[in-house]
């Protein structure tokens, strides 16, 4: 167990202490909290195919739900039957129902060592000096605060800790959580008694963020911190990816119409068949 909580620091802790410092070292002013929000963009960044293949699978599955409520139907209750008919849809529609969730789960471990990481390093300095590498150690900034010359201000533009919990940031945390969910969240009609998928996925837009508050609220308000930058990249991330498909759907609309009002035009010039009429003409008798 030791040996892998080793892994994990050097891996990960590690090399996150090290671009939180070296930021908190390099940028003008040296306000930590800034660091941590720069610190979490560039994550976030790096994140960012994981993120729109995520949200493109989300999408996926939520353009499909009218065709998974019919297969449900057809099953009639037989849940062999729904799972065999279901996995034949998505090999139709070529989708992986289990797409979405993998790059949640590639995401935890940085989430797991960013709360690693905020709570060394909102401690004493001397909890992070030891993961720190000598380039960062040497740079003026932090070889002062190692030295004891500097004082080491773990605020956000000198007015809330870092280290501390921080209750607006809580709320603000749960605010931008329920704005990124409400998002992804199709646009239908309220669900009926018998919709349970739609009743849950409902109150689940409404439960994680009141549970973002819930754990926020006792944690060091840099992991708040995070938790709001991070929505806020996101959502500019999923404002783009729809704008993108809007546009996308908006164009193929337009060269359908371009391609029916061509077709339109070439049936107007068509000539008219000519209709060949006979005359008769009463014979004499």
């Amino acid at each position: 167990m030791e040996a892998l909580g080793n892994i994990f620091n050097t891996i990960l802790i590690a090399p996150l202490v090290n671009a939180l410092f070296f930021i908190y070292g390099v940028l003008p002013g040296h306000d930590f909290g800034i660091s941590v929000i720069l610190l979490t963009v560039f994550i976030r960044l790096m994140l960012w195919p994981l993120a729109s293949k995520q949200l493109h699978s989300q999408k996926k599955m939520q353009a499909m739900q009218g065709d998974i409520a019919k297969v449900r139907a057809k099953a009639g209750g037989d849940k062999q039957k729904e799972s065999a008919m279901l996995m034949e849809l998505y090999k139709e529609k070529e989708v992986n129902p289990f797409s979405a969730c993998l790059p949640t789960l590639l995401q935890l471990p940085i989430l797991i060592g960013m709360f690693v990481v905020f709570q060394k390093a909102t401690g004493s300095i001397n909890e992070v000096s030891s993961l720190l590498y000598e380039p960062v150690k040497n740079l003026p900034y932090i070889t002062g605060i190692l030295s004891g010359q500097i004082v080491f201000d773990a605020t956000l533009l000198g007015i809330v800790s870092m280290a501390k919990p921080s209750a607006l940031l809580a709320v603000l945390s749960g605010i931008t959580q329920f704005v990124q969910v409400k998002m992804i969240t199709p646009r239908r009609q309220k669900a009926g008694p018998k919709d349970s998928q739609a009743q849950m996925t409902a109150m689940m837009n409404y439960t994680f963020p009141a549970l973002t508050v819930f754990i926020a609220w006792g944690l060091p308000a840099a992991l708040p911190t995070y938790w709001i930058t991070t929505n806020f990249v996101s959502i500019g991330q999923q404002w783009l990816i729809m704008r993108k498909e809007v546009d996308t759907m908006e164009g193929m609309d337009v060269v359908k119409v371009v391609k029916k009002g061509s077709a339109t035009s070439a049936t107007k010039k068509l000539p008219k068949p000519r209709v060949k009429t006979r005359i008769k003409t009463k014979g004499k008798k």
